[in-house]
């Protein structure tokens, strides 16, 4: 009964700060900090708020370990394995808990990814493209190597029912509103969210379902 109303604390927590979004407050807002190290700040706030459970930090997850929580939900899954070392290592690392089967379980796994300089290159009064006399560059699919990640961790979690995934993106081909920019010479450029040849936010949004962006669904 304690260790439900452990549980029981831990999820009114969580809903209280939004989940994750709590954890991922003023630190991140107040300072330059590379994901790996929010997440050292989130286990040491969990380790704060919740003694009485165990913690772990690792930055690495094993395709072999992938493939064993697959085969113990159906023993056809989790056969193919080419590279004996293969892993999958997401930039901010993974947090775990000991459950009460002295079992780690994952509650975090964070990326940050950053695609599209054309907010900078705009403030710089620099022009790409192959003549160099475009405003914006075209964006590319280097983001989609994100759904990798998210694939992998899913199927290590299939047997879950949360999936504590945060990817952090940054740059103009995220844009979620229409932004002007400022050029040196005083020509203003304008960014339109809705751009094909510049967002890349849908390529993504395949990996959630299509539900909402900046908000928290565990």
């Amino acid at each position: 009964m304690a260790k439900k109303n452990q549980s029981t604390r831990l999820t009114t927590q969580h809903k209280k700060s939004q989940g994750i979004v709590g954890i991922f407050g003023d630190n991140a807002k107040m300072h330059d900090l590379t994901v790996g190290e929010i997440s050292n700040l989130v286990i040491t706030q969990l380790q704060a708020e919740y003694p009485q459970l165990t913690f772990q930090y690792k930055t690495s997850i094993r395709k072999e370990e992938i493939n064993e929580a697959l085969k113990k939900i159906d023993p056809e899954l989790g056969q193919t394995l080419f590279v004996p070392n293969s892993s999958i290592r997401p930039d901010g690392g993974i947090i775990e808990v000991k459950d009460d089967n002295d079992e780690w379980r994952i509650v975090l796994v964070s990326e940050a990814k950053h695609q599209g300089k054309d907010i900078e290159n705009i403030k710089k009064g620099l022009q790409v493209g192959t003549a160099d006399n475009q405003d914006l560059m075209a964006a590319g699919n280097a983001i989609e190597r994100s759904h990798k990640n998210i694939s992998e961790i899913a199927n290590f979690m299939l047997a879950e029912s949360h999936f504590p995934y945060v990817l952090f993106l940054e740059g103009s081909n995220f844009l979620t509103e229409t932004i002007s920019i400022k050029r040196p010479d005083g020509r203003i450029v304008t960014l339109e969210y809705n751009s094909g040849t510049l967002n890349r936010l849908d390529r993504l949004t395949a990996a959630n379902y299509g539900m909402p962006i900046n908000t928290n669904l565990c």
